[in-house]
């Protein structure tokens, strides 16, 4: 199957900026000024506390007591935008549905004197360059490569 929005950036382009605008007519006040100065937004879920939704797609959706990140994609590539108004509203009006697909990770350990940096401190990590040494648990995010050639 030939991806559609890989084969057509332009395709991909109106679809993100469709999807933002969704999002954003779908987001609180409050939500809606921390994406347009931030770029990600807090969720408050019933029984379990604040979540934030981070521009990634994947482990995107982090826990602000725990530190763990959460993911949960739909199989189909669609827009980061529309990725994350999913996640807003699965977590805010069918959080079962969305811990039992999810996958978790623990990302970094919660700061309890600044709760509030855990989103920019996921963020800086992942930005960071590559480590001089591999963990034996990336070994298998390395593309194969054909070595004997």
């Amino acid at each position: 199957m030939v991806d559609r929005f890989r084969t057509r950036p332009n395709c991909a382009v109106a679809a993100e900026t469709r999807g933002r605008a969704l999002l954003l007519r779908l987001l609180d006040p409050s939500q809606r000024r921390d994406f347009e100065r931030h770029g990600y937004f807090s969720v408050q879920v019933a029984g379990r506390g604040t979540f934030w939704i981070l521009p990634s797609t994947f482990f995107n959706v982090l826990h602000a007591e725990t530190g763990d990140c959460y993911c949960a994609v739909p199989r189909a590539e669609v827009p980061l935008s529309d990725l994350m108004l999913g996640q807003k509203l699965l977590l805010e009006h069918e959080p079962k549905a969305f811990f039992r697909i999810a996958n978790r990770r623990a990302e970094l350990t919660p700061d309890p004197s600044d709760p509030e940096s855990a989103p920019d401190r996921v963020m800086q990590k992942r930005n960071m360059p590559p480590p001089d040494r591999i963990r034996w648990s990336e070994v298998s995010m390395i593309p194969h490569a054909n070595l004997f050639s």
